[in-house]
């Protein structure tokens, strides 16, 4: 029980370090990021009160499942980090409200009622629920993924595809919590600490620098199209375009920036894309990064590090760099600069 005392202790520390950080000390922060911080601070304050459990005669079956009960709310805070996510904007005090509604229903029929059979429906309820984030989260992160792709070339603080290892492991922490909560021993107590504290390292990690946007509706870019310029474009345009003036050299290049050059809009542009290079444009750009650039700097200045090369080819982060170079190159950027650098 000491034990299990330490690791509510250090779990609450570590959401209120953290809460204390983001909403108090952080210079600049998105919506995001405060939505963040609020669940850091309510994470928190729930850990706080499991305290209670570590207390002489408090280790009961009635405790156990009032902590159930409260515990259970924390869904509220997976959806709204979720949304905010893929759908910047999108917590309201209004949408809190109504989300709320079957989590006070439940706790309102347990404190009248509280039987087993109301612990059972409610965890009934919660398994429902998650698999309804889980599965909605999963296909707006995708959507959100292809639109990212379709349209930027810099996509390392504004793309969601962590949130695929994130969902896999917040699903396998919540089986433990439902499980411990049914069966609850000191050792499954900490086992799920532990899951959630390494849960939400991965959250805050990609976190941090991440840069919510918003996708239009399809209703709103069909107009935005209609207003804009749509003169249609020969086969090879783009392509002179990009190669001529190096646009593929600019690190924040966007479909938009590149279709207003043409004189086009970006659904014709998009449709180019994927009809007659077969790439979207983060890929198209990207190549052209490693082919056009990249490349012939390792060739001729085996010297240069990695860094700098990335960062003279037009990309944002070394990561991206190291990851597009061995897509398109079928080995590691060091992999490649090595051969050059034995025949120096």
């Amino acid at each position: 029980m000491n034990l299990s005392a330490f690791f509510i202790g250090f779990s609450t520390a570590f959401f209120s370090i953290f809460a204390i950080h983001i909403l108090c000390f952080r210079n600049f922060r998105t919506r995001y990021q405060t939505v963040l911080g609020t669940v850091m601070a309510v994470w928190a304050v729930s850990n706080l009160k499991d305290l209670i459990m570590t207390f002489p005669g408090f280790y009961t079956e009635s405790v156990l499942n009032w902590i159930m009960i409260i515990d259970g709310w924390s869904a509220l805070t997976y959806t709204l980090l979720l949304f905010e996510v893929v759908k910047p904007g999108w917590t309201t005090i209004k949408r809190l409200l109504l989300l709320s509604l079957p989590f006070v229903a439940f706790t309102s029929v347990y404190a009248v009622m509280p039987t087993k059979w109301v612990i059972y429906a409610y965890g009934i309820f919660l398994w429902c629920y998650a698999w309804t984030v889980v599965i909605t989260g999963y296909v707006k992160a995708k959507r959100h993924i292809s639109y990212v792709r379709t349209n930027y070339s810099n996509i390392d603080n504004i793309d969601v595809s962590w949130l695929h290892p994130v969902f896999l492991f917040a699903i396998v922490s919540q089986l433990s919590w439902f499980f411990t909560s049914l069966s609850a021993t000191v050792v499954t107590d900490i086992l799920y600490y532990v899951s959630t504290l390494a849960l939400w390292l991965m959250v805050l990690r990609y976190s941090w620098n991440f840069r919510p946007i918003a996708i239009p509706s399809t209703d709103s870019s069909f107009k935005q199209q209609q207003q804009s310029l749509s003169l249609p474009f020969s086969a090879g345009d783009m392509e002179r375009l990009v190669e001529e003036k190096e646009l593929y050299l600019n690190a924040n290049l966007t479909l938009q920036d590149l279709a207003t050059m043409m004189h086009t809009n970006r659904t014709y542009l998009s449709q180019y894309l994927r009809d007659s290079v077969g790439q979207s444009f983060y890929d198209y750009i990207n190549r052209l990064r490693i082919e056009k650039k990249s490349i012939s700097m390792m060739r001729e200045h085996p010297e240069y590090t990695l860094e700098y090369i990335a960062q003279q080819s037009g990309f944002g982060s070394i990561s991206t760099f190291r990851r597009a170079f061995q897509k398109f190159t079928g080995m590691s950027p060091s992999q490649f600069s090595s051969q050059f650098t034995v025949l120096r």
